[in-house]
């Protein structure tokens, strides 16, 4: 009677401790692709989804076959804060942490800020894992004369300024580190239409009887990321060197001493530019 009464006393002791641990744990369920959700479990269909309620109140859907563990764990990082009358706030992340996805579709948006050229790309493909990503890229460049300058590359600004339509093959990869900042870089090839400009004639014949023509393309950078914590996307800078080869036409004149043109040819040209400049891009 003794033994019991003594087991009992412990028994209740204890409870509010274990009732204290359990109460401090919660649901934690990872999916392959990256992201995290955190929260309670409410509902669990076997063999076909589960749906887990955040400490905000959102409730979310997640299918079997896209999770990869569900464990407990204790809460991420906790903190109270003082509010303006003395009262304290507790503040939490949110339960819904989003990190980026191991391999999946993906998506860019890129507005070009380069030593001769300004334009916009977009560019979509698959991540195999961190280190590779393949993807097909098109935009609109448009290369001007840089006002310091009036000439580009040797080649008057009347010979290459013009507006482009590139279509390339786009390969990157993330560099070593894993949290909010990657570094990262990329690389680009393709083909480029152009033309004079919008609004010009069917023929792409400008003022000074220019025509231009498209090009190979390529180009190279250096760059870091900053995942976003709410969301599954990022925001980039990419440091890049382009390469962009320029095809025209244009006609040759021929001028007496008196300063009369006595004629003309049609001759063909290339010009090769090297574009240095920053992209920034929006990534999902």
């Amino acid at each position: 009677m003794k033994y019991q009464l003594k087991s009992l006393v412990i028994v209740l002791f204890l409870m509010p401790f274990a009732a204290l641990a359990q109460h401090g744990m919660e649901d934690v369920i990872y999916l392959k692709e990256g992201n995290i959700y955190r929260g309670m479990i409410i509902e669990t269909v076997p063999n076909v989804s589960y749906k887990i309620k955040s400490r905000d109140g959102n409730v979310f859907a997640v299918k079997i076959d896209e999770i990869e563990k569900i464990t407990k764990e204790e809460p991420e990082h906790r903190f109270e804060q003082r509010g303006a009358w003395g009262h304290h706030h507790p503040w939490k992340r949110d339960s819904l942490r989003y990190e980026p996805r191991k391999k999946g579709y993906f998506n860019e948006v890129q507005v070009l800020i380069e030593n001769v050229q300004g334009g916009v790309r977009m560019v979509n493909g698959y991540k195999f894992n961190r280190f590779a990503y393949l993807g097909i890229g098109i935009g609109v460049d448009h290369v001007f004369s840089n006002p310091f300058n009036p000439k580009v590359n040797g080649l008057e600004k009347k010979e290459l300024a013009g507006v482009y339509l590139p279509l390339y093959l786009y390969h990157a990869g993330d560099g070593p580190t894993k949290g909010r900042f990657t570094p990262f870089y990329a690389m680009e090839a393709g083909y480029a239409m152009a033309f004079k400009g919008f609004g010009k004639s069917t023929n792409n014949v400008d003022d000074y009887g220019n025509t231009l023509k498209g090009g190979a393309i390529a180009g190279f950078g250096l760059g870091f990321k900053v995942q976003s914590r709410r969301h599954r996307g990022h925001f980039s800078v990419l440091f890049n060197i382009n390469y962009k080869q320029v095809n025209f036409t244009y006609d040759q004149l021929f001028v007496n001493q008196g300063g009369q043109v006595t004629g003309s040819v049609q001759k063909d040209g290339v010009g090769h530019l090297i574009i240095p400049g920053i992209r920034l891009g929006v990534g999902f």
